[in-house]
This record gives structure tokens, sequence and C-alpha cells, in this order.
């Protein structure tokens, strides 16, 4: 039992002190895990019939892969009574190409939203948030909008 609990620690100080530093197991980049990176929030009201966006401005993100998140809040709406919300996260690559996720709620709810890929070199680029409310029929009630600049670097 000591040899083979021995022979386990020997592979994986062999294991570890193989890869670069920084580096993460099964990483085929071998760059490692990067933090998301936050570009803000959205809000809806059923009740009230209110939404609001409130976007980061600004940001940079390292060129290649990212992940980009926002949260989201619908508040005053009960579950089946008709109201609903949507909240939709678009971030563009160096290429313009958006990259969407969108999560739609019919009940008070709170959460974040997310969207990873590569960014396909530096550049100029730009990420939206928005959102609506809607009644028992889908008509929106309320929206916002708001994009702002991102730079891959």
């Amino acid at each position: 039992m000591k040899t083979e609990l021995g022979f386990v620690l020997v592979a994986l100080l062999l294991a570890t002190m193989s890869m670069p530093a920084g580096a993460v197991p099964e990483d085929p980049d071998g760059i490692g895990v990067l933090p998301a990176i936050v570009v803000g929030s959205m809000s809806t009201g059923g009740d009230g019939d209110t939404a609001g966006v409130s976007g980061l401005g600004p940001l940079t993100a390292p060129a290649g892969q990212n992940t980009f998140t926002a949260t989201y809040t619908h508040v005053n709406d009960r579950k089946y009574d008709g109201q609903g919300a949507i909240f939709r996260l678009t971030v563009y690559d160096a290429h313009g190409v958006a990259h969407t996720t969108e999560k739609k709620v019919d009940s008070a709810a709170s959460g974040e939203i997310s969207v990873t890929f590569n960014s396909q070199g530096s550049g100029d680029a730009q990420y939206e948030l928005w959102c609506e409310t809607h009644d028992l029929f889908d008509r929106e009630t309320a929206s916002a909008l708001d994009y702002d600049d991102l730079d891959y670097v």
C-alpha cells in the first residue's frame, strides 16, 4: 500500500513539473482559464413595465478565448400570470461576428448569462445588452438597449 501511494505521488509530481507555469491540466493552449469579463447588468419589472440596462463602458479584453458575462434581474412577476422578460447579451469578435446568448423568464428571477468564444485576433468590436418585459400576448411593454466599445488586444 505504501509503495502504491508513493508511486501515485511521484507520478503527480512529475506531471505537474512538466506543465508550463500557469497552465491548467487538459488545457490544449496552455494559457490557463481566464476570468470572465463582466460587461454589465439588466433589469426588468413585471408589474411596473420597466426595463433597464447598465453597461460598464468601453472594455479591453485579451485576444483569444474569453467569456463575457452580464447579470439579470426580473422582479414583481408571478409564475403563470402571463408576464415575462427576455435578456440578451451579444458580444462581437474582431471580425464583426455576433456571439449571442438569451434568457427567457416567466416569473421573478435573477442570474447570470454568458457567452464564450475566440475573438479571432485583435481589433475593435462592441458588446450589447438588451432586455424587454412583455405581457400575456407577448407584446413588448418595455425594453432597453445599451452597447459600447470592446477592444481585443
